[in-house]
């Protein structure tokens, strides 16, 4: 062999001695950046797991809050429907009570009305025999 194929042998593996040095060196700064990457990963899960977990609780204490409105409105809705009930009841009472003083005032006006119509016969009776039984003017009674 000759010293230039020495020569050009020893480039060659120095060149290839460089290639492989740059690429050993991006090789650890690629995988410094990838324990980067991966600790950024890792405290982002925590704190979405932290989120999640304080969003699960606010979840189930607005839950809970939730429920207790639902329920206390259940209840004034059951009183309501309760007092609807009493009130429909004391109506229904009061309608039946008023329909029976309509009746009684309906009797005592019938019964008004015929002793007005007895009133008036007797009336026009005593007028006539007022007129048949006219005393003369000329005997007044004294006191």
């Amino acid at each position: 062999m000759s010293s230039n194929e020495i020569l050009i042998a020893g480039l060659v593996v120095l060149g290839a001695l460089l290639v492989c040095g740059a690429m050993l060196r991006v090789a650890f700064y690629y995988r410094n950046k990838v324990k980067v990457l991966k600790e950024q990963v890792l405290t982002l899960k925590s704190s979405i797991k932290t989120l999640d977990e304080e969003y699960a609780w606010s979840r189930s204490a607005s839950s809970k809050e939730v429920a207790k409105r639902i329920s206390d409105l259940n209840i004034a809705i059951k009183e309501r429907d309760r007092a609807i009930k009493e009130l429909q009841q004391r109506t229904e009472e009061h309608e039946k009570a008023f329909r029976d003083v309509s009746e009684v005032v309906m009797a005592l006006k019938a019964d008004v009305q015929s002793r007005d119509e007895e009133i008036e016969r007797l009336r026009q009776e005593l007028k006539q025999r007022e007129g048949a039984v006219k005393m003369p003017p000329h005997k007044k009674k004294r006191k």
